[in-house]
C-alpha cells in the first residue's frame, strides 16, 4: 500500500525541523559548553567568554535540542524507508541508499577537511587528523577501525547504513508487515548490547574508539528505528493502533534498557528522556498527518537538510569563531551569519550534487519511478 499524497507531510517538515534543532543545540550549545572540543574539532583558538543565556535554552538536562533531533530523524527513516524498499529488491534498495548517502556526504566532508585545514593555516595550529581517520570517515567505518569522528554527526549515518542492512535482511517480512520480524530484531539487537557490556567485544566502556562502544551503542538506535518502522506498518493498514501503541511501548522499554545497561548508562535518564519527547511529538503530529498543511520555508528546508545537518557543526563553529574573534562581532549576529552560512553551503550541495544524486539512483536501480506523494520524503531520507 502507498500512502495518499499530504499522508508523510508532517514526516517531510520534521526533517528540516531536526535538522535546525541540532543546529542549535551545536552551534550555540556545545560551542559555549564543550569549548576545548570545538576547538581541537576545528584547529582553532578556544572561545573566550561568559556562556551567553541562549546555551540553558538548548542544552538543559531534560530537554535537549541534539539528541531530540537525531530522534527525531531516526523515527522518520524508520518510517518512510519501508516505502523505498516496496519498490526494490534487497540489492537494489542497498545501492539506492547507498547512492542516497555517500556522493553527498563525501562532498560534505571534504569541504569541512579543507576548512579545518584552512583554519590551522590561519590560525597557526596543527591538522587535528591523519590521513587514515579521512578516508576511514569518507568510507563511514570510523567507527569499526577506532577512528574519531570527523564531523561529529556522522555517527548517525554509521547507524542509519546498519539499520538499512538490517531491513535488507529482512525485506520480505517488512513488505508483509511482520511484527515478529521486528522483534526478532529487537531482540538480537539488546542481545548485541548485553554481549558489549559483559566484555565479549572488548572492555566495556564510554570510549568511542573501541568496537566494544560501537556493539553498545548502534543496536540501541535501532530498536528506536524500529518504531518507526511500525508506524509504518500501521500507515500501511498492517497493524491496528492498539499494536501500534503496545509495540512502540515494548520497543521504547528495551530501547529504554539497552541504554541502561550499555555504554551510554551514564547519560541516563536525562538524554533517553529527549527521544521521549522526540517520539511523543512524532506520534503526535502522525496522528494530525491528514490536517496539517504545506509549509513553504519547512518544505525548502528539509530539501536540504540532509547537507546542512553534515556542513552545521564544523562550518558554523569555523564561521563563529572568525566573526567573534577577527571579525568582533557580537555572539548574536555571528550565528545569525553561521547560520546563513550553512544553509548557502547546504544549498549548494544540494543542487550540484545531492539531487543529481537521486536522478542516479532512480535510473540505475528503481524498478518504476517513485509515486509524486512520497519521493520527497524517501528520497531525502538522512
Amino acid at each position: 500500500m502507498r500512502p495518499e499524497p499530504g499522508r508523510l507531510q508532517f514526516a517531510n517538515q520534521l526533517r528540516g525541523v531536526a535538522a535546525l534543532a541540532v543546529a542549535c543545540s551545536h552551534l550555540i550549545g556545545v560551542f559555549w559548553v564543550l569549548r576545548d572540543f570545538a576547538a581541537l574539532a576545528t584547529a582553532t583558538p578556544v572561545q573566550p567568554g561568559p556562556n551567553p543565556p541562549l546555551v540553558a535554552l538548548v542544552s538543559h538536562p531534560w530537554f535537549n535540542l541534539g539528541p531530540f533531533g537525531v530522534g527525531v530523524f531516526f523515527l522518520i527513516s524508520g518510517l518512510v524507508i519501508p516505502f523505498s524498499l516496496q519498490r526494490h529488491s534487497a540489492g537494489s534498495f542497498l545501492l539506492a541508499r547507498l547512492l542516497r548517502i555517500y556522493p553527498t556526504y563525501v562532498a560534505a566532508l571534504l569541504i569541512e577537511v579543507a576548512v579545518v585545514y584552512g583554519n590551522g593555516m590561519f590560525w597557526q595550529r596543527p591538522f587535528p587528523y591523519d590521513a587514515w581517520t579521512v578516508v576511514a570517515n569518507c568510507l563511514l567505518i570510523q567507527d569499526l577501525v577506532g577512528r574519531p569522528s570527523i564531523d561529529l554527526v556522522n555517527w548517525t549515518l554509521c547507524v542509519e547504513l546498519r539499520f538499512y542492512l538490517v531491513v535488507a535482511l529482512i525485506a520480505g517480512a517488512v513488505r508483509r508487515g511482520s511484527v515478529a520480524a521486528l522483534a526478532g530484531v529487537a531482540v538480537a539487537a539488546a542481545g548485541l548490547v548485553a554481549a558489549a557490556a559483559a566484555g565479549v567485544f572488548g572492555p566495556p566502556g564510554p570510549d568511542p574508539v573501541l568496537l566494544s562502544y560501537t556493539a553498545s551503542t548502534e543496536p540501541l538506535f535501532i530498536v528506536f528505528m524500529l518504531i518507526g518502522v511500525l508506524f509504518n506498518y500501521h500507515l500501511r493498514g498492517c497493524i491496528g493502533t492498539a499494536a501500534l501503541l503496545a509495540g512502540a511501548a515494548a520497543l521504547g522499554g528495551l530501547f529504554v534498557l539497552c541504554w541502561r545497561m550499555g555504554a551510554l548508562a551514564y547519560q541516563y535518564p536525562g538524554v533517553p528522556a529527549n527521544y521521549a519527547c522526540a517520539l511523543m511529538l512524532f506520534g503526535a503530529l502522525y496522528a494530525a498527518r491528514s490536517r496539517i498543511p504545506a509549509n513553504r520555508v519547512l518544505d525548502a528546508m528539509a530539501a536540504v537538510s540532509f547537507p546542512f545537518y553534515l556542513v552545521h557543526s564544523l562550518v558554523g563553529y569555523s564561521v563563529l569563531k572568525l566573526l567573534i574573534l577577527t571579525g568582533q562581532v557580537g555572539y548574536p549576529l555571528a550565528l545569525a551569519g553561521a547560520m546563513l552560512a550553512v544553509l548557502a553551503l547546504a544549498a549548494a550541495l544540494h543542487v550540484t550534487i545531492e539531487a543529481a544524486s537521486i536522478r542516479w539512483g532512480r535510473r540505475m536501480v528503481l524498478r518504476e519511478d517513485p509515486p509524486s506523494s512520497i519521493s520527497l520524503v524517501t528520497e531525502t531520507s538522512a
